[in-house]
């Protein structure tokens, strides 16, 4: 373990200089690995066919002869309908009624793992960490992202500078690298990937259900101190009340866990959120409960508030603080809606960049977009003007602001959107 320990220093020192970050072969199944919920399933497969009379959709699911059609239903309130494409490989997440199951989301899943690169589940990499494997838990999303929320144990190294920070890896090409990102339509894990197996490393994995497949899972994610201490987020402090007011993080909220369910209605699901107590079960148990509310960024302080003590972090006292309030801040490269708009209705000198996959546009994009995906902006660049403002969107923003930072790193004007993008029959529609 001491040249794991000595690795991950390394990282820590180096990620203090990383203010920033830019920017598969297929195993279908039933995803209902231990620590899934009992009140939802999780399956992996190839479109086979919908039935709006019937309101069902079929895939087919598993391999050889364990291949096997399943049927589920569907309603108004099932996001992702336009993924639904014949022989589109997909993730369909189901919840479970006295044994009616209906889809709540359907999203694509990317493939193309390049040669030697193999794919791994959330129970596995969980699994390595519990038993204190030695394997390096590798970040690709942007720093920015890293912080608010990641697996335990994990590094950041964003996909986009990997190849500029190749060095951060282990001398050793044979030591075991797991990469994963935000989920299964992110594209950035598996192109950071593609960038160990052609420096050489041979046993490479994707964690491909990303964040989003690791919390499905009931497992913790973490926040980075220094996103606990001065980040745009909502603490709170699980903890009584008395606790609280002798001692606790700064900045953080008093909502002990028996008062959570009665507040949580009142929280923005926008808002990142990090939740901390005084013992590991309380702390998992707040982060179920805002997950099944849906919340798609939350996590843990790691080692709770003894642990934010050991790591030599200040603490407060005073009087107790039970009011919520958060405002998100812009961030820097950010383009404002108002603009975006202007340029979609050709009332601006911008060109309106679409970097998600070829699959996700299947349903439409907007009007007069360029196509380029995140994992083909390096190679295709010089397709893009340098005259002109470049106004990029994604699905939620996350991968434009990776983008946005690529460009801007090769002179050019570039700004990214952050907003919900959904698009089905040829629309699409935008949230902020």
């Amino acid at each position: 373990m001491t040249g794991k320990r000595a690795f991950f220093f390394y990282l820590c020192i180096t990620s203090i200089l990383i203010v920033s970050g830019c920017v598969q072969s297929q195993n279908t199944g039933l995803l209902d690995e231990p620590g899934a919920s009992t009140s939802k399933k999780v399956y992996r497969g190839k479109v086979v066919d919908k039935s709006s009379k019937t309101e069902t959709l079929s895939i087919k699911v598993g391999n050889g002869d364990n291949t096997r059609i399943i049927r589920v239903y569907f309603d108004d309130s099932t996001r992702g309908m336009e993924n639904i494409v014949p022989d589109k490989q997909v993730v369909v997440t189901c919840k479970v009624d006295r044994g009616h199951i209906t889809a709540t989301s359907v999203k694509a899943e990317i493939s193309g793992f390049v040669s030697g690169v193999e794919k791994i589940s959330s129970t596995k990499v969980e699994k390595f960490i519990s038993d204190g494997e030695e394997f390096i838990l590798i970040d690709a999303r942007p720093y920015s992202q890293y912080q608010q929320n990641h697996l335990p144990t994990a590094v950041s190294i964003p996909a986009c500078g990997m190849n500029k920070k190749i060095s951060l890896l282990p001398e050793k090409k044979e030591q075991p690298l797991v990469f994963y990102c935000g989920g299964t339509t992110c594209g950035m894990s598996t192109a950071a990937a593609a960038i160990a197996a052609r420096a050489g490393y041979t046993n490479i994995r994707v964690l491909l259900a990303g964040v989003e497949g690791w919390a499905e899972k009931g497992y913790p994610t973490y926040a980075d101190d220094r996103f606990v201490g001065k980040g745009n987020r909502i603490l709170i402090d699980l903890r009584s009340a008395d606790k609280n007011k002798r001692e606790r993080i700064a900045g953080s909220v008093s909502i002990p866990l028996t008062a959570l369910s009665a507040r949580i209605g009142i929280i923005s699901k926008k808002a990142p959120v990090v939740v901390y107590s005084d013992n590991k079960r309380d702390s998992l148990a707040a982060l179920a409960e805002f997950r099944k509310a849906g919340f798609d960024n939350v996590s843990m302080v790691e080692g709770n508030i003894q642990g934010w003590k050991k790591r030599n972090n200040p603490v407060s006292s005073g009087p107790v603080m039970s009011e919520i309030k958060w405002t998100r801040e812009k961030r820097r490269g950010e383009v404002s809606p108002a603009a975006f708009k202007k340029a979609l209705n050709q009332k601006a000198n911008a060109v309106i960049l679409d970097v998600r996959t070829s699959e996700e546009t299947t349903a439409g994009r907007l009007n007069g977009a360029k196509l380029v995906p995140l994992n083909e902006l390096y190679e295709r660049i010089k397709e893009l003007p340098r005259d002109r403002a470049i106004y990029i969107y994604s699905a939620t923003g996350a991968r434009a602001e990776m983008a946005a930072r690529l460009l801007k790193r090769k002179g050019y004007n570039a700004y990214f959107l952050v907003a919900d993008i959904s698009c089905q029959g040829g629309t699409c529609k935008m949230t902020f």
